[in-house]
């Protein structure tokens, strides 16, 4: 069927209920799915104290427990990360004391029902933020970035063989007197994969590191893009042995999203391939690959003030891209897209077309050949923000913050799709944002929005 000009109606929906703390500030929420348990971690700001936050689901949704407070190393936190393997859970922040921001952790080996004392893990002489984290097995892994004299930022990483109890020192990615971007992590058996952007030579490339033994030694970074612009805002998945790689990069004089696989674990990879193809700024893309189908979706410039969330595929492992949908296709702004494939593939993102920002989700049952109208979610006075989505059994969950008199973090679910969103269930909190140690150096590679 035709893409929609204009959003769908969204008769049907619940509208918002909040259960959070009148009093409370939360920002991004994260979530993740794992069979019937969905988890979700915030960082808030109650009465003037900031908390690491964390509440769980054991009915897929339905009904929530009571949030947890993950503890403290002693600093405001903010950047929370968490991660799920085999029924335990790890949750990472950057907490900030004293002009300093070091790296916590703390795990939980009852599926988020209690959790250790926190613990630091990155050097306390040092500047550390924005972490990452990933389980597999008995091990967790976690990357930061590292600011040093000059600010100048390094990846570092540090690992645990024992399920987060105790952690090994922290391992430099890079050294070097240039910047390196926030990191990607994944992990699958004894491989584990560290992806991110580095000006350490030139301009900013695309660099991926591999480890066969679950973190013991990594092989030398590898060059994925290799070009004469700036490339940044990486995402990577893996499947067996296919990395799969796509980033922004302004080689054309104007930002493409560009896309590369590897065949061998991530020691040599393709060609990059131009996915998006246009003449005006493409960004900050997300990736899903399913057997052969590779998915891109990216934030596409249309004018100073109309961004759309543009969408490609590829059937053949990643060697061509069919032309790009626009699959939001309105007059105000949409960005940040999230992408989720469970059989039908799933696209969400954030759209300012109403006045206040909305969240908007859209789903193909075709492979992506074509997408039905987008459907407003929360559809609320509000301002919404920072989109989560996974797709599970046949399932949509979303999380999202609700901007009113305070900031909320917003759940809801859809096991039908359209109009089954709801009821949507407020897990919490608005929040004054602890101020970032490090500043992302991708604010070069920023599209105007």
């Amino acid at each position: 069927m035709p893409l929609s000009s204009v959003f769908a109606d969204s008769t049907g929906f619940t509208g918002a209920t909040s259960i959070s703390s009148p009093n409370g500030n939360s920002t991004i929420p994260q979530l993740l799915v794992s069979g019937n348990n969905v988890y979700l971690g915030w960082i808030d700001n109650l009465a003037g104290k900031f908390g690491a936050k964390f509440a769980k689901s054991s009915d897929g949704g339905t009904t929530f427990g009571n949030e947890v407070n993950l503890g403290s190393i002693g600093g405001a936190p903010d950047n929370i990360k968490i991660a799920t393997f085999g029924g335990k859970v790890a949750a990472v922040w950057q907490s900030f004391s004293a002009n300093r921001s070091s790296i916590a952790f703390t795990k939980s080996n009852d599926n988020g029902t209690t959790f250790s004392m926190p613990i630091q893990i990155s050097e306390t002489s040092k500047d550390s933020a924005f972490p990452q984290v990933t389980m597999y097995d008995n091990h967790v892994y976690v990357a930061w970035l590292e600011r040093t004299a000059g600010d100048v930022t390094n990846v570092f990483f540090a690992k645990s063989d024992d399920g987060g109890t105790t952690f090994g020192s922290p391992l430099a990615m890079t050294s070097h007197a240039g910047n390196s971007g926030i990191p990607k992590i994944y992990a699958s058996g004894n491989h584990v994969y560290l992806i991110w952007e580095d000006n350490g030579v030139k301009d900013y490339d695309i660099f991926l590191s591999t480890s066969s033994d679950s973190g013991s030694t990594f092989d030398a970074p590898v060059n994925i893009s290799g070009n004469i612009g700036n490339s940044g805002a990486p995402q990577m998945a893996v499947n067996g042995n296919n990395v799969y790689a796509v980033w922004m990069d302004d080689s054309s004089g104007n930002f493409d999203i560009l896309f590369s696989k590897s065949t061998d674990g991530g020691q040599t990879f393709s060609k990059p391939v131009n996915v998006s193809e246009t003449k005006q700024d493409s960004g900050y893309p997300q990736l899903a690959v399913v057997g052969n189908n590779v998915y891109v979706t990216w934030t596409e410039t249309i004018t100073d003030k109309n961004y759309d969330i543009y969408f490609a595929k590829s059937t053949d492992d990643g060697k061509t891209f069919d032309s790009p949908l626009d699959i939001s296709n309105t007059p105000g702004a949409s960005g940040w897209p999230q992408i989720a494939v469970d059989g039908n593939v799933y696209v969400s993102w954030v759209d300012n077309t109403p006045g206040n920002f909305d969240v908007y989700i859209v789903k193909s049952t075709d492979n992506g050949n074509s997408f039905e109208s987008p459907v407003d979610v929360n559809n609320g006075a509000a301002s919404s923000w920072y989109n989560q989505m996974s797709a599970s059994s046949n399932t949509v969950y979303l999380t999202w913050l609700g901007l009113s008199q305070h900031s909320d973090v917003m759940f809801a679910k859809s096991t039908t799709f359209v109009p089954e969103f709801g009821p949507v269930a407020s897990l919490i909190l608005v929040v004054s944002i602890v101020s970032i140690v490090l500043i992302s150096q991708k604010s070069r590679l920023k599209i105007r929005f």
